[in-house]
């Protein structure tokens, strides 16, 4: 088994027991391929209890209670868009067969079984990569309200739920050691 270490966390091999299954798209060979076709990624996609989540851990993000970081706040949600997009897409791709010749790394067992009733966008913050410190929790409903707006396509045609936490709920959650 194996830990994933995104900003500054390491996420529990439990993502890969029995209870869950998991695609570290961001590693998978497929991804390394598409990545220089400007294809983006979430960091990786588990399910859980008949829901997929789509997670993305991040070190920083603008402050959403400043007035003067709104551009910056709407360039990272439409990033954040992009890599939710993108990963949907590697998965109904797969699933319909399409780059079959790709290797998905463990994505295979992911794949089996689609038919959930949740599919959960979880922004997990983490350590910020220039000062060491960790997220802010209180800007946690601020982020998830932008992230929401960006969303909107996505949450209609897919009914998406948008869930952003920081390292504390997420080690609360046992997602991360």
């Amino acid at each position: 088994m194996s830990v994933y270490e995104e900003s500054g966390m390491y996420f529990d091999p439990l993502f890969n027991s029995n209870r869950y299954q998991s695609f570290y798209v961001e590693k998978s060979e497929l991804y390394e391929r598409l990545k220089y076709h400007d294809v983006k990624s979430v960091e990786f996609i588990a399910m859980y209890n008949q829901s997929i989540y789509f997670i993305e851990a991040k070190g920083s993000f603008p402050n959403p209670n400043n007035p003067e970081s709104i551009e910056n706040i709407v360039r990272d949600c439409q990033m954040l868009y992009e890599k939710l997009q993108h990963s949907l897409d590697l998965l109904i791709a797969k699933k319909l067969g399409g780059h079959s010749t790709l290797s998905y790394d463990g994505a295979e067992t992911l794949m089996n079984d689609l038919s959930c009733h949740k599919i959960i966008f979880l922004l997990v913050m983490g350590k910020n990569k220039k000062t060491g410190e960790w997220f802010a929790e209180e800007w946690c409903e601020a982020i998830k309200d932008e992230l929401e707006k960006k969303l909107k396509p996505l949450i209609s045609i897919w009914n998406i739920q948008v869930a952003v936490i920081d390292h504390e709920a997420a080690r609360k959650l046992k997602m991360i050691v």
